[in-house]
């Protein structure tokens, strides 16, 4: 194996943990009105409906923020602190380290330029991987073959030398074996994985155990 090619988004780091942590103290100024068991439960129908900042105002009406100036100062807290509170998931960093010293690693994210380079440069993962497509730069999505072509081409590896990271099986997966890559499913509760597939070469429940899972191949 020549090369590692991650997803980010609950890869590298879990987003529902985030979106909870973030909304927590984005939302902190009315949150801390209520009664603990209601903020408990706005925050979990916030991560579950993955509240964003364009259904903000909504939601924040419908959780009961009936007040207009609220919502917008609520709203505009968390896109000022939205990137700033990410962070990768504990043990990340080591495993990346350690396989960049002897593998060539890539980033392959689906999403738009802005969102994406935004975490990317919070969580500074340049130092990491030399080579990152963010398919809203490239123009196309993954599962898309073409983007995975694109990563195998500028990384300057063979498909069969190269395995994709991700926690999607209908983007990560499905995409990799399409191209020929072996792939590792980050396996997340709220995806199963689909019954038409071929099955990943390995299911971790985290990065964390990527290392042992190849090494007992």
């Amino acid at each position: 194996m020549q090369a590692y090619i991650f997803d980010l988004d609950d890869t590298l780091y879990n987003l529902s943990h985030h979106r909870a942590r973030h909304l927590r103290r984005a939302w902190q100024v009315w949150l801390d009105t209520l009664p603990a068991a209601t903020v408990a439960q706005i925050l979990e129908r916030a991560v579950l409906e993955r509240i964003f900042f364009r259904d903000m105002d909504q939601f924040l009406l419908e959780a009961g923020a009936s007040d207009a100036s609220l919502r917008q100062e609520l709203i505009a807290v968390s896109q000022q602190t939205w990137f700033m509170d990410l962070r990768l998931d504990e043990g990340v960093a080591a495993v990346l380290s350690a396989l960049a010293q002897t593998h060539q690693l890539g980033l392959l994210t689906n999403g738009p330029s802005w969102t994406q380079r935004a975490k990317i440069e919070q969580l500074q993962l340049a130092q990491w991987f030399p080579t990152m497509i963010v398919s809203g730069e490239y123009g196309h999505d993954k599962p898309d073959a073409r983007i995975f072509e694109e990563m195998l081409r500028q990384l300057d590896v063979r498909a069969e030398d190269a395995v994709m990271v991700g926690d999607n099986p209908d983007v990560d997966i499905r995409g990799a074996h399409g191209v020929g890559m072996r792939a590792v499913w980050v396996q997340q509760p709220h995806l199963p994985y689909p019954a038409d597939m071929a099955l990943p070469w390995r299911t971790i429940s985290h990065v964390r155990d990527l290392q042992m899972a190849v090494r007992s191949s």
